[in-house]
């Protein structure tokens, strides 16, 4: 599997080390396509790769950028809106965390499962 890095805008790459997009593109190129997830799903390999928290943001945006990942999106009373679970987190105090689907890559196999 390409751990390619060529997904994220130049103007991020000032902010995120290499080191750090090569590991969370890993973890991300990883989950097979179709998954759910959220960052309480990855949190452990971010910790253990040392993707620092605050730059996971713009990980994630950048990814949903990119056609790795998408949020999950659900219509109630009329209104698209995005999945979102609580936190797992130590320090979440109550917030939430965005639910997020693995994208297929482009002209690769899939298994057929989607979970």
């Amino acid at each position: 599997m390409s751990t390619s890095t060529d997904w994220m805008r130049p103007d991020v790459m000032d902010h995120v080390a290499h080191d750090e997009l090569a590991a969370f593109t890993a973890i991300v190129e990883s989950i097979p396509a179709g998954r759910t997830f959220t960052v309480n799903d990855l949190r452990d390999r971010l910790d253990a790769a040392a993707v620092p928290a605050e730059k996971r943001g713009v990980l994630f945006t950048n990814a949903c950028r990119a056609d790795l990942i998408e949020p999950v999106r659900v219509s109630q009373w009329g209104r698209i809106t995005d999945v979102f679970v609580p936190s797992s987190g130590s320090s979440a105090h109550r917030a939430r965390v965005r639910l997020y689907r693995r994208l297929p890559v482009p002209g690769a196999e899939q298994d057929g499962d989607g979970s």
